[in-house]
């Protein structure tokens, strides 16, 4: 039965986005159909089928190699044995999303990623029947940043209708950035997971959206979208260094304090809980209580419910906090060094709800930075957001779920 619970699972995420829904007369359930499909046929060509999951498996050894290009740059600054005996976080997390975030700024300038970008969008329009600013944001998202994909679609921001704001906030919530996959793989998660899941979690953030904010503007779907320039460089050892100094040293800033941050946080909280319950004789942990309110929902999508608190655990803590934290565990159960152990197919479904900018601090990256490129839609995207944020959760849900039944398939038919 369990097995096949993640069927139900998709089934209730899709019925509590319908209960969402501010208009469920005017949904095109075109979209949410071919998406679903879409997206369970991307993760079988990542994850299951053959031939082309080997080609994933090389280019996830390929982005190993990037890693351990990064871990040389550490070695050089810092005490090599040091670095290859000890995880650093803020040496081989920060160096990871530097050299990602100046890779891309060289990409851009080269043009290769408007390439990649343009291809994908225009197959998410002609698939899903979304407009070309929705398709262009999405299709960024899974490369850039989720407030820098809305770069590139921000003289289109002022226009776009209230059903196609809230679809690129979703799907940018719903997936990674490049800087991240490579951050998250050095703290120890399966490439291939992380690749398929941000894949298919932009598609399904479309798929969400478009049940929980349908378009009622006919019009809104015409028109191609040039993408706007997002930095302006002046060669390909500015765009390098660009990238590197401006993109990938805030980011790795940010991501660092907000890391420290969040365990601070949730020592501190621990802290309190375990002085009020131990009059009582009982320990009780924040990721206790995350644990208890998450288990019926990774039981849904798939986790055997021996399993279901951890896995719901992890999930509170990645929706509550951030996604790094709950990695940071995940990996210790990979690892073999956690107090508590996974099977691969809970490893693998948890790694995938995990996959996405979709937590509380999102909201505030989102209301900041899209409020600062259309200041006048600011009160409108604050009014959103946190609907997004919800919807962004069940994308990845759906992601997940759609993975664990595929991996039972495969196992059942010997693939």
């Amino acid at each position: 039965m369990e097995n096949v619970i993640g069927l139900v699972g998709i089934a209730a995420i899709m019925g509590m986005a319908l209960l969402m829904s501010n208009n469920r007369k005017a949904i095109n359930w075109r979209t949410p159909l071919v998406g679903l499909s879409l997206q369970a046929i991307i993760c079988a060509f990542v994850l299951f089928l053959p031939l082309t999951k080997e080609f994933f498996l090389l280019l996830a050894a390929g982005l190993d190699h990037l890693l351990s290009a990064t871990v040389q740059g550490g070695e050089f600054i810092l005490n090599k044995q040091l670095v290859e005996d000890q995880f650093i976080f803020a040496v081989r997390i920060g160096l990871a999303i530097i050299f990602v975030s100046s890779l891309s700024a060289l990409l851009f300038y080269l043009r290769v990623t408007q390439f990649v970008v343009k291809g994908a969008a225009r197959f998410l329009t002609k698939s899903l029947g979304i407009s070309g600013a929705e398709a262009v944001s999405t299709a960024a998202a899974v490369f850039v940043g989720q407030v820098e994909c809305q770069v590139l679609i921000k003289p289109y921001l002022p226009k776009l209708t209230p059903s196609q704001l809230f679809c690129s906030l979703t799907a940018a919530m719903a997936t990674i950035s490049g800087a991240s996959l490579l951050a998250y793989i050095s703290v120890g998660m399966n490439p291939t997971f992380l690749i398929a899941a941000s894949i298919q979690s932009a598609i399904n953030g479309i798929v969400v959206a478009k049940i929980v904010f349908p378009e009622t503007d006919a019009k809104a779907l015409a028109g191609e979208v040039e993408l706007a320039q997002a930095h302006e460089y002046h060669g390909a050892l500015d765009a390098m260094t660009q990238g590197a100094l401006q993109d990938g040293w805030q980011i790795a800033r940010n991501v660092v304090i907000m890391v420290a941050m969040a365990v601070t946080y949730i020592a501190l909280l621990n802290t309190i809980l375990g002085a009020a319950a131990h009059p009582f004789g009982i320990t009780l942990t924040l990721q206790d209580i995350l644990g208890w309110v998450f288990s019926p929902v990774a039981y849904i999508i798939g986790v055997p419910w021996h399993e279901a608190f951890h896995s719901g655990r992890l999930m509170g803590t990645e929706i509550s906090l951030n996604e790094f934290a709950a990695y940071g565990e995940l990996s210790k159960v990979i690892a073999g060094t956690a107090s508590y152990t996974m099977s691969p197919r809970t490893q693998m479904i948890t790694t995938m709800a995990l996959c996405g900018f979709c937590n509380l601090g999102s909201m505030a990256i989102n209301i900041g930075g899209l409020g600062a490129m259309a200041p006048e839609r600011r009160k409108e995207i604050s009014g959103m957001v946190f609907r997004a944020l919800i919807a962004a959760n069940f994308a990845t849900w759906i992601s997940a779920a759609t993975a664990g039944l595929l991996y039972s398939l495969s196992h059942t038919i010997g693939m």
